[in-house]
Formats: structure tokens, sequence, C-alpha cells
């Protein structure tokens, strides 16, 4: 099954110079809780932004052929081998960043939407899904540490 996790801003934003435009502990520790153990699949930029290794899991870098990552790896260097390995694994996550999230979207069996309520300046929109989804739950969360409110929500191909 092929997941896909991120976290969007009111306005569609999901990233501003290969970061997250927001900083929210309970939303790192929902995404390692629910890809922990499994596949994770993401971009060259994506890749080097986390900057370490995420343990417990199987790191897939979709990036050109010659791409020479900092820790080891595995690497795809087209789209279709990718997919094709995604649909092999039982469960996959897609992590980003915007091209990935394109590509893989309409190959996409459930999506994990951390709805950030804040508008923010970004430079990577998640792409529209809302037509070819349904959310079937949603939990709403606040932060005593935090400002921002933010929901997670699960999402199910229609």
């Amino acid at each position: 099954m092929i997941n896909m996790i991120v976290a969007v801003s009111s306005n569609n934003q999901i990233g501003l110079n290969n970061t997250l435009p927001w900083y929210i502990k309970e939303d790192l520790q929902y995404f390692k809780k629910l890809t922990w153990g499994h596949t994770v699949i993401m971009g060259r930029k994506t890749f080097e932004s986390i900057k370490k290794p995420l343990p417990h899991r199987r790191e897939i870098i979709l990036a050109n052929s010659s791409y020479k990552p900092i820790r080891d790896v595995e690497i795809f260097n087209d789209f279709e081998s990718a997919l094709k390995f995604a649909k092999s694994v039982e469960d996959v996550f897609i992590i980003g960043g915007g091209k990935i999230y394109n590509l893989f979207l309409p190959y996409t069996d459930v999506l994990y939407i951390t709805l950030v309520d804040i508008h923010v300046d970004g430079d990577t929109e998640f792409p529209n899904y809302t037509s070819d989804f349904i959310c079937i739950d949603t939990t709403s969360k606040q932060d005593i540490a935090n400002p921002i409110d933010y929901k997670f929500t699960k999402w199910i191909r229609k």
C-alpha cells in the first residue's frame, strides 16, 4: 500500500527553502510513529534536508544517476522503477518533497495530512487531493508549547 504523509499550511504550503515553515514537535512524533519500521521514499532535496538517518526505516531516494548520497541509502534513478518498487512493498510512505508528492499522488492509497492552521510564505505547494480522496478521520490538536493549531487527518482514495 502506498501511503503519503505531509504537513500542509492553510494556504497549501509544505516548505520554504527545503525546510518546514513551522516546528510542531507532536507532528514530528506522529511522523515517526507512522513511518517507524516501514520504507520511506523521498526526493534528493528532502533527503539532504533531513541531514541524518531515519532510524528503523528503509530509506529510498529518487534522484538522478549522478547523485552520490552522504550515507547508506538505496537510490532509484527513475520514477517508474521507484513506483514499481513502492507497489511491491506492503507499506511504503512517500515523505516528500513537492515533486515527489506530485509524482506519487495518483498512485497513493492513503494520505496522512497534518493540517496546520497558519498562513505561511512558502516555495513548495502540496498538490490538490480533495477530489480524489475522502477524509475518514480527524483529530484536532492544540499544543500549549506551540501557538499553532493543527489537525491530524487521514484520507482514503474514493
